[in-house]
């Protein structure tokens, strides 16, 4: 057990992911500075049985595993206490998709469903995705809770100049094919209406119809999380794009992109959709738009006009990020809500 009064957990998962960083190993590193808990992970295949007998807690991160599935069998006759930590609906995956396919294959989606029925307690990053599960599966327990940003990360630093008559938009991430359709089309516009007063940066994914435009300008996507938010906050961007699909997949995710624009400073534009409109109010912490084209064009223009505008979310939406997102109050989550229930 270490110290007095420790509790000992183990994660049954991948650290590589950065879900992981953000929702779980960024809180549990603050409480484990803070005496309350000792953690480690393994990968599925790194599990001793030993790991489960030394443990408090055994948390299973994403894992669809039968392998892994017996270990949850095997904490719970150990009388121990099991956690389901999960940020996507597997089963919501399109099966024509390689990911897809990997998780509707039939042994996997099986263990999927029996993690959800049978951990003490399953955690998720959105409201919208723990009530279709508790609807749809009904887990023993269910614990919603947002990821955190580690402000210190971002502490003291400065946004890059730039100049003063240009408007910069921008967008970091993966690839969003179908969310970013109406979004083309509204930034050939604002192109066409604006021309060089305008750069747009996409950091990772660029659509193609935008690629070759003279505004547009393109970096690679940094897998590091340290390294990614502070590239971010000093981006200097004075808009910050969200476009998300609205299928049950992607209204299950997490306010991912409204936590970083927040707590970097940026004023962002979020499809309207169940992971932005529980935090976002529309023009005091951001701008919710639907998936139309003009919608999207319409907010762009009122930004890029609007300086007041902009300055008030920047403002507002930091607040919220402080009052929400940090390292701390995520933390004292895990701590009341999973670690040390009442």
């Amino acid at each position: 057990m270490g110290r007095t009064g420790d509790m000992n957990v183990f994660i049954i998962g991948s650290e590589k992911i950065a879900s992981y960083k953000i929702g779980i190993e960024q809180p549990l590193r603050h409480l484990e500075k803070s005496g309350v808990c000792q953690f480690k992970i393994r990968s599925d295949d790194q599990v001793e049985k030993s790991n489960i007998a030394d443990a408090d807690i055994v948390i299973f991160f994403r894992t669809v595993q039968p392998e892994a599935y017996k270990y949850l069998e095997m904490a719970r006759e150990m009388g121990k206490r099991t956690v389901y930590v999960i940020d996507d609906h597997f089963l919501a995956m399109s099966p024509a998709t390689d990911m897809g396919r990997y998780y509707h294959e039939s042994s996997r989606r099986k263990t999927y469903v029996k993690f959800l029925k049978n951990a003490q307690l399953v955690k998720v990053a959105s409201s919208f995705f723990a009530k279709h599960l508790d609807t749809h599966f009904k887990p023993n327990q269910i614990v919603y809770f947002p990821g955190s940003v580690d402000f210190s990360i971002i502490s003291g630093l400065k946004k890059r100049k730039k100049a003063e008559d240009r408007i910069v938009i921008g967008y970091e991430g993966g690839k969003k094919q179908v969310a970013f359709e109406p979004v083309i089309r509204a930034l050939d516009e604002i192109i066409r209406k604006y021309g060089d007063k305008v750069r747009i940066e996409f950091c990772g994914y660029v659509p193609e119809e935008l690629a070759d435009k003279p505004q547009v300008f393109t970096e690679p996507y940094d897998e590091n999380y340290k390294k990614f938010l502070k590239r971010l906050y000093r981006s200097g961007w004075d808009i910050g794009l969200a476009p998300l699909e609205r299928t049950l997949l992607h209204d299950c995710k997490s306010n991912n992109k409204y936590r970083e624009y927040s707590a970097c400073r940026i004023p962002g534009i979020y499809t309207s959709s169940p992971a932005y409109e529980e935090w976002v109010q529309n023009k005091e912490t951001g701008m919710i738009v639907s998936g139309t084209s003009d919608e999207w064009y319409e907010a762009i223009v009122e930004l890029i006009e609007n300086s007041e505008l902009r300055q008030n979310i920047t403002e507002r939406a930091e607040q919220v990020a402080w009052e929400n997102f940090t390292v701390e109050s995520c933390a004292e989550r895990w701590r009341t809500q999973i670690l040390m229930p009442e």
